[in-house]
């Protein structure tokens, strides 16, 4: 990447990013999931659809020094309550339109919610 940062890193569909663009979005991502209290020993889940935005989310973790933990959102939604009880994770990455499918477990604190579409928002 320092050799050549305007080299494209990332295609997807009509996305390309270079590897400058993947490493700023990572880490304005990172800075807002160490603001929630991830780091060492947190898992962030990751609740996204297959894009070049799951790439940048995954790095984003990665720079904190937490784990992911990826919530397919097509699973059933016993499976998704079981995956994040069990995990109990800091935050959780998603989108506005897979948001509400998401199940909350109850018997886990309030996961807030950080919304990819909406980058500094968080529910």
């Amino acid at each position: 990447m320092t050799r050549a940062p305007d080299t494209v890193a990332v295609v997807c569909e009509d996305q390309r990013w270079t590897y400058r663009e993947v490493n700023q979005r990572a880490n304005q991502l990172a800075r807002l999931l160490l603001q929630t209290g991830a780091g060492p020993e947190h898992r962030i889940a990751l609740a996204l659809p297959r894009s070049a935005h799951t790439i940048t989310a995954i790095l984003a973790v990665l720079k904190t020094g937490a784990a992911y933990v990826p919530l397919d959102p097509d699973y059933p939604q016993e499976r998704l309550t079981h995956l994040l009880t069990d995990s109990d994770p800091t935050a959780l990455i998603t989108t506005t339109d897979i948001a509400p499918t998401l199940p909350t477990p109850s018997n886990t604190h309030a996961t807030p919610h950080i919304l990819l579409d909406h980058p500094h928002t968080t529910t």
